[in-house]
């Protein structure tokens, strides 16, 4: 190929437009869910959550530590002590005890402590540990079901205005195709003008239609492009065609309420709080802790002399002026947690019984939209015969070509509706998992 055909066929290739790439509604979501980044939040809390819970169980075995430390001073108990532990103490050192020359010592030591009793606070640490694990979980779990409804809304979204962008320009080309004709008609005298310009007007409206409708389509796209983590300009185009499907009865009441995610996590943060209730209000039991050291000192960096130390200590709280307030805050806290929880499940209840609703409204409105657009069809097809034989006048064919356009917005909105609300039934019953998904999809997908 010489250069001459080269350069035509890339300006060839340059002018043909860019396809947007297609995705189905199962490719949406898998997509969605891997760039969210809430998920990914929700996932370093569940991380977050079972290590406080290893660092909960780990503090049953205490802890050691390992001591180093350097001193040089003249005071008189220092410099008594120093030589009692260097075991350099004589009858000489009793002499200078109350002006003793300058002591340095060189300390290094292991020590070790292990609880042997904490007054339910450390088993009720790792109560509350396990609780936040499995609460952070649920979260994590309703987080993906809500994350999964707005993939579906946003692809529904745009397959809605991609079906609504399609039939108004349809619906433009063909009035202006009759508007065309209207014309040619007028200038024969045989159109009344009044007739034609009200045509015009209507296929303005038709245009406008079709203006607006294409603006929003493109804004949809650019949302459902960011949801997939894709630049805007991508603008892909959902794979599917609305269609009537039917679905099965969902559950409702108390079988909703006991699936619910975040019942559930809100269930154990509810029981986390009562065992920080319990925990607080036996503060003032003792605690008892098994000990250990072991340190040598030396005057220089030579002749350490070590010694221990082992015992059993016991502390107990003999007064806190602030337990009561402490014990009233984390009864408060429990309270709050507990209504929370209530309030959730009422909740829950009235998302399962508007999205039953919105479902079943738009499964009983279909067959109406469906025969409203029928009709409108049919009106328009018997309009255009007797256009064409002088018997109908072109505004009143125009008329109807907007009458079977609003139709059809109608019924692909019941469609939309239909489909939306089923995902909605899902998610407050907490069956919007990737099965859901997947069915939704293979209903949907072009046939």
């Amino acid at each position: 190929m010489d250069n001459r055909n080269t350069l035509i066929f890339l300006a060839l290739l340059l002018a043909q437009p860019l396809q947007a790439a297609t995705v189905s509604l199962e490719q949406a979501v898998q997509a969605g869910l891997k760039e969210d980044n809430i998920l990914k939040e929700e996932a370093e809390r569940v991380t977050g959550a079972q290590a406080g819970l290893a660092a909960a169980k780990l503090s049953r075995f205490g802890g050691l530590k390992l001591k180093g430390m350097y001193t040089d001073g003249t005071d008189p108990v220092y410099a008594f002590a120093t030589a009692m532990k260097q075991g350099t103490f004589s009858m000489a050192s009793m002499a200078s005890i109350n002006d003793p020359g300058p002591a340095r010592n060189y300390m290094g030591g292991i020590e070790a402590g292990i609880p042997l009793y904490t007054g339910g606070s450390l088993a009720g640490a790792i109560k509350m540990g396990g609780l936040g694990v499995a609460a952070a979980e649920a979260g994590r779990g309703r987080a993906r079901s809500g994350i999964t409804f707005k993939l579906v809304y946003q692809w529904l979204t745009v397959l809605l205005r991609s079906e609504l962008a399609r039939a108004a320009a349809a619906s433009e080309a063909s009035a202006r195709k009759e508007l065309k004709t209207a014309q040619m008609l007028k200038d024969k005298g045989m159109v009344l003008g009044s007739d034609y310009y009200g045509a015009e007007a209507i296929l303005s409206t038709l245009r406008g239609y079709s203006l607006n409708w294409d603006s929003a389509l493109k804004l949809e796209k650019e949302k459902l492009a960011l949801l997939l983590g894709q630049d805007p300009s991508a603008a892909p185009e959902a794979a599917g065609k609305l269609a009537e499907s039917d679905y099965t009865e969902l559950p409702s009441g108390s079988e909703v309420r006991d699936a619910r995610l975040d019942i559930k996590a809100m269930q154990k943060m509810t029981e986390l709080s009562a065992v920080e209730e319990k925990v607080q209000s036996g503060s003032y039991l003792p605690v008892v802790e098994a000990f250990g050291s072991w340190e040598t000192n030396s005057e220089s960096l030579s002749d350490f002399r070590g010694s221990r130390l082992v015992g059993i200590k016991l502390t107990v709280l003999l007064g806190d002026p602030a337990y009561f307030a402490k014990k009233d805050a984390a009864s408060a806290r429990s309270a709050m947690a507990r209504s929370r929880l209530d309030e959730a499940r009422r909740r829950a209840d009235t998302e399962a019984l508007e999205a039953a609703s919105g479902y079943l409204a738009a499964k009983e409105s279909l067959p109406v939209a469906k025969e409203t657009l029928e009709k409108a069809s049919q009106s328009l097809e018997l309009f255009r015969p007797l256009y064409r034989q002088g018997r109908q006048s072109v505004l009143e064919v125009l008329r109807a070509e907007a009458s079977v356009l609003q139709a059809e917005a109608a019924y692909y909105e019941t469609l939309y509706k239909l489909h939306l609300y089923h995902a909605q039934a899902l998610l407050a019953a907490e069956l919007l998992d990737e099965n859901a998904v997947a069915e939704m999809s293979a209903k949907l997908a072009l046939k």
